[in-house]
């Protein structure tokens, strides 16, 4: 099935059933109401709260809101929460960024784990090119998703000083139930969901359900992007009595995603570089495409599909249509019992195992026309090797397999696949003891241990391509050329590959850790005061072997005539990994949190907490050595949270606010570079040969302190039956504090290196990269039934993210502007049991950057007059259509 892209066809509709039991009659206004009064939730508390009561920050998202929503991706679901900015999905399915509140990531989801069922599929949140979103995934299994920030959520799990993700599973009950949904796309996408559940006896229920998709991709590689899916299933024990309960979940997910990253573009020229005062200002309607289209172009292609790798395991075929691919083997059991004494235990364990793959190109910053793209090559990368040209003038770029030479007017550039196999294990315990005390009021007192032991092998490597930059770009051969030109001496490329291996690591890392927490819930004043005070002390041990690509190599084979024709200069500097560093690293830290939570009225409370958490060194912190060993306390991140807020339910309206502040202590950060000042540097033609110069890392210290309000609230007015308007938004403040390195500056004249130089930066007081001052979101749903008789549902969304820093804001510092995202469709419940849906994303065709490099004033277009960059754009306009049945 193959619908043309951006096309008006009549899709098959979709469907989605009111989230959990499509049997039972819609709900009226009065049930809705009484529904979000007792909406109870689990994350971040220790015994079922209703969310009205909890003294954090806490928000849900449930199965028909996720029906509404439409996401393509975990953080695409995320983004609909205040305080979370997810970058718009723009990697893919899988492998995106989100940042918490304005903490500092890089990446990833530092400070968001991602739970199923309150513990973590694996247990370290922040895993290089292994994002935690890529084994948590929603389909027709996930009932609900709760997100807590702060408080309870850094003193009861790992990692939860950002935010708290728990994706909930559905159960079985005593009645058969099932559902199976149908999605497809005009991308040629196709997805099957399924779930069935029931009793299997008067104890014992089960679940069992997951999803198959495959799809050409949300952009045009030229193969298929997505395939694969996962499936899930659980057995639930209950005793006659209630007070035993057993759970046995198992998940297996083998994926594979593209994962898509910036293009190229080129804006009018500017003049002197970007400043914190006077930045360079991004003009989305004065940005063009430098051959790949914003909306739905990649400079993924069949032509650079494949390619060949060096490196101390021989030589390797890669894939790029490998993508992202998780594949994982999960396994939980969860016992719950009550004991006649008054205490309860509650203890969970799971153990994850498998393989993650990252295959990705990134983009070079080089895009210009061939003629002055080859003359580049000619000046910094033939003349290094002069003895092999003899009689060379330039260079010239050829098709592969002996193709025609490539027009000088044709725009090159490089692309850089960053290609990382990753073998994970993760077991993670989770043990509680519970007693209910009365002293002032009623105490639920829990006492928790935790423990896990993960390890995690990586090999990443990098390569460097030479590709054509338009539609589907195509790699291309480099050669030198005569005066007459003809090709002399060795190829530049091997099959469009002008460096077949460099930069990257093996590290392979083992982490065992255990900690020891005490949380009371305590209800007073006749349970209108509810506060939660905790504590956790946590120890982390690891073992590190981590060898840099740093030996450069001259693999050119023994059977080839070095400088021959049949020669190739893109073996000659291989980089293989160097001699083993070790690190046995063993860190502790302590964090407590106080909430309160004081009912005014039964729709009216009013909460507030201050919390002291810890992160201990994350993986990719571990894995790289990335802190310096010699600094006390360097290992070690501390924040200080601040909160107050209120929430207010009425029959009409319902609103949570809540003004935060976090201070979060400076942790190393680090920069690299080549030294080229260092004797051991050795020429290449009148400059240093960069890459052949010492690896130098150097460390600083970045804070942050960030202050915020942020709103959720829903009207549903009397005047107008069935609407409803939802709104979340957020007004911060963050900044840097400290962070004072220097980096090394090429010099280039008409795109040649001709040296290099050091740089100071300074980002002492200034707003983080990728980080808006204000979000909003803004939904309307109206079900047209009391007017029309029919179960038909419009909707929409508009979101609206502020403007951004380029992804450096050291020097040359650019800002990105704001953007608008608008979505909608509707659905049509036409029975009990079924649903249509369609869902537009992107109505507008809105094309604007979700993140990108800052524009350099020396880094010309192509014809010179302008200047260039790369980002990551948004999707253009989607159509998916969905059915759904239930029964």
């Amino acid at each position: 099935m193959r619908f043309k892209r951006g096309a008006l066809r009549l899709l098959p509709l979709a469907l989605s059933v009111q989230a959990a039991f499509a049997q039972q009659a819609p709900a009226t206004q009065a049930d809705t109401d009484v529904q979000r009064l007792n909406d109870v939730v689990v994350t971040g508390s220790v015994k079922k709260t209703q969310k009205k009561d909890s003294t954090n920050t806490i928000n849900t998202i449930s199965a028909e809101e996720i029906r509404k929503l439409a996401p393509i991706s975990t953080a695409d679901l995320l983004q609909n929460v205040p305080g979370i900015f997810a970058e718009g999905s723009t990697a893919g399915e899988a492998s995106n960024n989100i940042t918490v509140r304005g903490l500092p990531v890089t990446g990833g989801y530092r400070y968001a784990p991602q739970l199923i069922d309150g513990l973590p599929w694996f247990e370290e949140p922040e895993v290089p090119f292994m994002n935690n979103d890529v084994a948590a995934r929603f389909d027709l299994m996930t009932k609900r998703v709760e997100v807590v920030k702060g408080g309870t959520g850094g003193i009861l799990y790992s990692n939860g000083l950002g935010a708290t993700v728990n994706h909930i599973t559905r159960t079985g009950g005593q009645t058969l139930e099932g559902g199976y949904k149908l999605e497809v796309a005009d991308y040629n996408f196709l997805r099957n969901d399924f779930f069935l559940s029931g009793p299997i006896n008067k104890n014992l229920t089960f679940a069992v359900g997951g999803f198959y998709r495959t799809s050409d991709g949300l952009r045009d590689t030229g193969y298929t992007a997505d395939k694969g899916g996962q499936v899930r299933g659980n057995l639930v024990y209950r005793t006659d009595d209630g007070m035993t309960e057993v759970q046995l979940h198992a998940l297996k997910i083998n994926d594979r995603t593209a994962f898509y990253q910036n293009v190229p573009f080129q804006v009018p020229a500017i003049t002197q570089p970007g400043t914190a005062a006077n930045p360079v200002r991004i003009d989305m309607d004065a940005v063009w495409p430098l051959g790949i289209d914003f909306a739905h172009g990649t400079v993924a292609s069949p032509s650079n599909r494949k390619f060949t790798m060096l490196g101390e395991y021989g030589q390797r075929q890669v894939d790029v249509a490998d993508g992202i691919h998780p594949n994982f083997n999960i396994y939980t059991a969860k016992l719950s019992h009550e004991f006649e004494s008054g205490w309860t235990f509650d203890g969970g364990v799971r153990h994850t195992s498998g393989s993650s793959g990252f295959n990705g190109l990134f983009t070079g910053n080089d895009t210009t026309t061939a003629a002055r793209f080859n003359n580049a090559r000619f000046n910094n990368d033939v003349l290094r090797f002069g003895a092999f040209y003899q009689g060379a003038v330039g260079v010239a770029a050829y098709g592969l397999n002996g193709g025609a030479r490539v027009a000088d007017s044709t725009y090159l550039n490089y692309l850089i696949p960053f290609i990382t196999t990753t073998d994970a294990k993760s077991t993670s315990v989770d043990l509680k003891l519970g007693k209910t005390l009365n002293l002032l009021g009623e105490h639920q007192v829990t006492l928790g241990a935790y423990f896990t032991e993960y390890s995690n092998k990586q090999n990443f490597q990098q390569s460097l391509l030479v590709s054509t930059m338009n539609d589907h770009p195509e790699l291309v051969e480099l050669r030198a050329i005569d005066a007459a030109g003809t090709p002399v001496g060795p190829s530049v490329t091997s099959g469009g590959v002008m460096r077949l291996g460099f930069n990257g690591y093996l590290a392979d890392t083992k982490v065992k850790g255990e900690a020891i927490y005490l949380q009371d819930h305590w209800e007073t004043l006749n349970r209108r005061l509810k506060l939660d005070v905790g504590v956790r002390h946590q120890t982390q041990r690891a073992n590190v072997i981590y060898n840099v690509r740093d030996q450069t190599t001259n693999l050119t084979p023994a059977s080839v005539v070095p400088g021959s024709t049949a020669d190739t200069i893109a073996d000659n500097e291989v980089l293989l990994p160097g001699a083993n560093q070790y690190l046995n690293s063993k860190v502790s830290a302590t964090g407590w949190s106080v909430g309160a939570n004081y009912s005014v009225s039964s729709s009216l409370a009013v909460y507030g907490l201050v919390s002291s958490s810890f992160r201990l060194p994350s993986l990719e912190q571990l894995n790289q050595l990335q802190f310096d060993p010699t600094a006390p306390g360097s290992k070690v991140e501390k924040i200080m949270q601040y909160e107050t807020g209120t929430r207010f339910y009425a029959d009409t309206w319902d609103t949570q606010i809540a003004l935060f502040y976090n201070k979060f202590s400076p942790r190393d950060q680090y920069v690299d570079y080549r030294d080229f000042t260092s004797p051991q540097c050795t020429p290449a033609g009148t400059i240093v040969d960069i890459n052949s110069c010492p690896l130098v890392r150097e460390f600083y210290r970045r804070g942050i302190q960030n202050i915020g309000l942020e709103v959720e609230a829903a009207w549903r007015p009397r005047a107008v039956k069935g609407l409803e308007l939802r709104f979340t938004g957020v007004v911060q403040d963050p900044k840097v504090v400290d962070a004072n390195y220097r980096t090394v500056k090429e010099i280039r004249v008409n795109d040649v290196v001709t040296g290099y130089t050091f740089e100071q930066i300074g980002e002492d007081g200034r707003r983080p990269r990728r980080l808006a001052n204000v979000m909003a979101n803004v939904q309307a749903t109206w079900d047209l039934k009391p007017y029309t008789g029919l179960p038909f549902k419009p909707y929409a969304k508009y979101t609206y993210f502020g403007s951004r820093y380029s992804e450096s804001q050291d020097v040359n510092v650019t800002l990105y502007p704001a953007y608008y995202h608008l979505d909608g469709g509707f659905i049509w419940d036409f029975n009990k049991n079924s649903a249509f849906q369609f869902h537009v994303s992107n109505i507008t065709n809105r094309l604007s950057f979700t993140e990108g490099d800052p524009v350099f004033v020396d880094l010309k277009g192509p014809n010179g007059a302008t200047n260039r960059g790369v980002s990551r754009p948004l999707f253009g306009r989607t159509l998916r259509a969905m059915y759904t049945y239930f029964f």
